[in-house]
């Protein structure tokens, strides 16, 4: 009785034994039958799928246990430390039994951006697709934990089970992006718009986030007519010209400038993105007042194109202002001509280009033809084109025959709405108060009364003597 207890024991120990081995075990080989499908890719760039971890399951139709292993090309990424060796950078992220079997990731993100950045090092993808349309398909998978990368930039992680084994996801498309600013001298902060004089240099700002993994990335940057690039002024900081960007000050297409980015110094980003900021120069020139004349606002326009697509464009705008002076006698509506005047910002003479008659512009420095004065005119105001929404004086130099010439100048604040019109009066001039002369008449009569009482003197002392 004992002898056939014990072998009964022992058959129903082997048989639960059986049972748990079989939980772990697949009935059959994995089938090929499994799909990742990537929405909203990006045409041209390239999609690489990586296995991170093999799943075992104990039934394929009605699966209950699952069961994630490390996939071999993986091995060096996730292995634990051994005899003084370090872990592999993967073995931080992820949680493994006695028995070699995943159970936890700590951080997803995390590990997939550390498990991107191991690709190809040593491990394969198992598939590579180029992308054609808006979607790419990787089918015939196993049962799985995957990683998708792209030239793009996309970092992805999925997996594929037998009762989900058709899988979707969309991309959440890493590009490479761009803002303008340009500097307001007013207050030296940095916005989309900002106003100046012609001839004042103005600072730019480009901020650029460029993305690990996409090539060909280079800057565009375009300027109208009224903007002149000052060469030589383009700065990255941190970065060094010619080992992580060059420059093109001339390129052949149309911009004004190009600046690319080294594909090394894009691979060689920690991060998966990474912002720089690029700052340079331009001076507002003579183009920014059409003839006409008009005021012309100048755009400076920015992009930057990677591998195969483009960011949006995004630009800065800077303009110029112009007030008028209306010269007049007191109590008159009507102009007064050929009163001089020189226009001063900050003390100093602003010299001026004379359009015509009635229009002047602000020179650029040392242009031909340029004038310390205007002159006005009994047709019309005169009007000062390419100034800044700033504080400026007109001195009277020369008043009109007949005029008093102004002792003090007169402050004229320009606004942004070109609607200041500044209000000269001069007084008229007049012959001065007199008194009148005294003549010559008195001298006669004071002489005569002399000569008479001489004579009256003469005869009284002449009758007494007699």
């Amino acid at each position: 009785m004992k002898k056939s207890i014990s072998i009964l024991l022992a058959l129903v120990l082997l048989l639960s034994l059986s049972v748990t081995a079989f939980a772990t075990e697949p009935t059959a080989a994995p089938t090929k039958n499994d799909s990742i499908t990537v929405n909203s890719v990006k045409a041209g760039e390239t999609y690489d799928l990586y296995k991170l971890f093999d799943l075992v399951v104990d039934s394929e139709t009605t699966p209950a246990a699952y069961s994630y292993t490390v996939n071999s090309d993986w091995a060096s990424f996730f292995k634990a430390a051994e005899g003084g060796n370090p872990a592999g950078p993967g073995n931080q992220y992820i949680t493994v039994n006695t028995a070699g079997y995943v159970t936890e990731i700590s951080d997803v993100a995390a590990l997939a951006a550390a498990a991107a950045a191991w690709t190809g090092k040593p491990a394969s993808p198992v598939q590579t697709q180029l992308a054609s349309g808006e979607t790419v398909v990787f089918s015939n998978l196993e049962d799985g934990y995957w990683l998708i990368t792209s030239t793009l930039g996309t970092v992805a992680m999925t997996d594929t089970t037998p009762d989900a084994n058709a899988v979707t996801i969309e991309e959440k498309n890493p590009v490479d992006t761009v803002e303008k600013k340009v500097q307001e001298d007013s207050n030296s902060s940095f916005g989309e718009t900002n106003d100046a004089q012609i001839g004042d240099t103005m600072q730019f700002e480009t901020v650029v986030t460029l993305v690990k993994g996409t090539r060909n990335v280079v800057v565009h940057d375009a300027m109208t007519a009224g903007l002149t690039y000052t060469a030589n002024s383009i700065e990255i900081a941190g970065l060094t010209v010619g080992t992580d960007y060059t420059v093109n000050e001339r390129p052949e297409d149309g911009d004004t400038f190009d600046i690319t980015f080294t594909d090394e110094y894009i691979s060689s980003l920690v991060a998966s993105s990474t912002t720089v900021t690029i700052t340079y120069s331009a001076v507002l020139n003579q183009n920014a007042v059409s003839t006409g004349p008009a005021i012309v606002d100048q755009i400076n326009t920015a992009s930057v194109t990677y591998g195969d697509s483009q960011s949006v464009e995004v630009t800065t705008t800077t303009t110029t202002h112009s007030f008028k002076v209306f010269k007049h006698a007191k109590d008159s509506t009507d102009n007064l001509a050929d009163a001089v005047f020189s226009l001063k910002k900050g003390g100093t003479v602003v010299s001026l280009i004379k359009l015509d008659e009635n229009n002047y512009r602000v020179a650029m420095p040392n242009e031909a033809g340029a004038v310390d004065t205007f002159t006005t005119v009994v047709d019309g105001d005169i009007v000062i084109w390419g100034v800044d929404s700033d504080d400026y004086t007109l001195l009277e130099t020369v008043a009109p025959a007949g005029y008093n010439k102004l002792t003090a100048e007169v402050e004229v604040t320009v606004s942004a709405d070109n609607a200041i019109r500044a209000d000269v009066e001069n007084q008229t001039g007049a012959e001065l108060p007199s008194t009148g002369g005294i003549g010559t008449t008195l001298f006669y009569v004071i002489g005569g009364l002399l000569v008479v009482g001489a004579t009256v003197v003469l005869i009284t002392k002449k009758r007494i003597e007699d």
